[in-house]
């Protein structure tokens, strides 16, 4: 899953959510500061990519994009979060709208011990409203392309994300309906851990 689902699949607390958020980027980085809460996000996040990424729904959705390609999992994960997005209201009693404004206030006091690069990221994805926008189809272009732009040379001469955007437009619907069988699957297995339960219904 991508960003936004990370975030929203946490418990309501701030540091959960970050670590929950940063833990591709914290690659198993520990320091003496680290809180017990952003090392239970950390492992959160694991537990929901692994469950993701070893559902049959998930893999029928990158199925719908092609039988092969190394990108086709990401471009998934990132359209999972339009699709969180469109049908914010059908999981969730808070607007997300809201669940966001709080998410961005409260990271303003658990930022000040993260590592300067995970801290900069954070900043970054407040200040632009980065996961606020996944509703808009341009944006999700515009995450695709920034993904290619970070990608290594040797995976650009293989794919990029931006060619999948004709193969998406052609699967879209059966994609979506995918994410709306699999994402309450997702939820109660999140819920299902040790930490306190996440804050969609």
């Amino acid at each position: 899953m991508n960003w936004l689902a990370h975030v929203t699949l946490s418990p309501p607390n701030c540091e959960m959510q970050l670590g929950n958020l940063l833990a591709d980027l914290l690659k198993g980085r520990k320091w003496p500061e680290m809180s017990d809460d952003l090392s239970a996000g950390i492992k959160l996040h694991y537990r929901i990519d692994h469950y993701t990424d070893s559902h049959e729904l998930w893999k029928r959705s990158c199925r719908r994009l092609s039988e092969r390609g190394y990108l086709r999992g990401v471009v998934i994960d990132v359209v999972y979060d339009h699709f969180l997005t469109k049908h914010w209201m059908n999981f969730a009693t808070q607007s997300m709208r809201d669940f966001l404004d709080d998410f961005y206030v409260e990271t303003e006091q658990h930022t000040e011990g993260l590592p300067d690069d995970a801290r900069a990221f954070v900043e970054s994805l407040v200040e632009s409203d980065r996961l606020g926008r996944y509703g808009d189809p341009k944006s999700i272009h515009l995450a695709m392309a920034r993904i290619d732009e970070r990608l290594s040379e040797r995976i650009r001469r293989r794919e990029t994300m931006t060619q999948y955007i004709p193969l998406l437009v052609d699967a879209y619907d059966g994609i979506e309906e995918d994410f709306l069988e699999f994402f309450p699957q997702l939820m109660a297995h999140a819920n299902a851990a040790e930490e306190p339960k996440a804050m969609f219904c």
